[in-house]
């Protein structure tokens, strides 16, 4: 599900709560940060679908890596009721590509690229809880077999200086809209960094709110969480 941040004051009063944006600052740099997306990631109890291991920048490669995504727990979250897992490390290693039959498909099956995701650590606390994930970060979540609701809320947050290889919708709104702190610039900084553009697109609106993460990996040809339930 997809969240229109701007035109939600809660939400917006979120990302510019003051004590996460002097922390993402420092991950990011003194120059600014801004709003790069939201949405909420929705299991439910006995349902909840998996989410296949994938990075986000598969999703929205920049100029630079300075982008990450902030994860707010809105319930307690258990082992029990499918954590977001994440692997140690793995934002140092290769852009994987989530392409499957020509088409871009959100996802890929570690085993098929040779990782051990025996040691990824779940993301467990108490309602209000955040966390941080580098944007390469490798990272999934299963299906959701407990009683209790699992809800995240993500920001994704980009340094001010780290312009969207995939484009933006309005540029003006992008532009003097999504600013956290710092002032706008229309000087990027370009790095040397590995990406795939996100297409060509498996379904329509694939980039956009009409299509789902969970729509966008139905084209994947091995599910790993899916597997897993078969054996388990």
């Amino acid at each position: 599900m997809i969240v229109g941040i701007l035109h939600r004051t809660i939400f917006w009063e979120l990302a510019n709560y003051r004590p996460m944006v002097a922390i993402l600052e420092r991950l990011l740099g003194p120059s600014g940060v801004r709003l790069q997306s939201s949405k909420i990631n929705i299991k439910a109890p006995h349902y909840g679908s998996p989410v296949e291991w994938h990075q986000d920048w598969a999703f929205y490669p920049h100029t630079n890596e300075d982008v990450l995504a902030v994860g707010v727990l809105i319930d307690d979250v258990t082992p029990e009721n499918a954590p977001l897992l994440l692997l140690p490390g793995s934002h140092r290693g290769p852009v994987h590509d989530h392409r499957a039959e020509g088409v871009f498909v959100g996802g890929f099956n570690p085993l098929d690229r040779g990782l051990d995701v025996s040691d990824a650590v779940p993301f467990t606390g108490k309602a209000g809880t955040i966390s941080l994930h580098h944007v390469r970060l490798v990272h999934g979540s299963s299906v959701n077999h407990s009683s209790r609701d699992r809800r995240m809320l993500f920001l994704e947050i980009a340094a001010a200086d780290a312009w969207p290889l995939a484009g933006v919708a309005s540029y003006e709104e992008w532009f003097e809209g999504t600013m956290i702190s710092g002032q706008p610039t229309s000087e990027f900084r370009m790095e040397a960094v590995p990406f795939r553009m996100p297409l060509p697109r498996a379904i329509p609106g694939a980039l956009g709110q009409e299509a789902t993460l969970y729509r966008v990996q139905e084209r994947l040809p091995r599910r790993y969480f899916e597997e897993n339930e078969a054996k388990s």
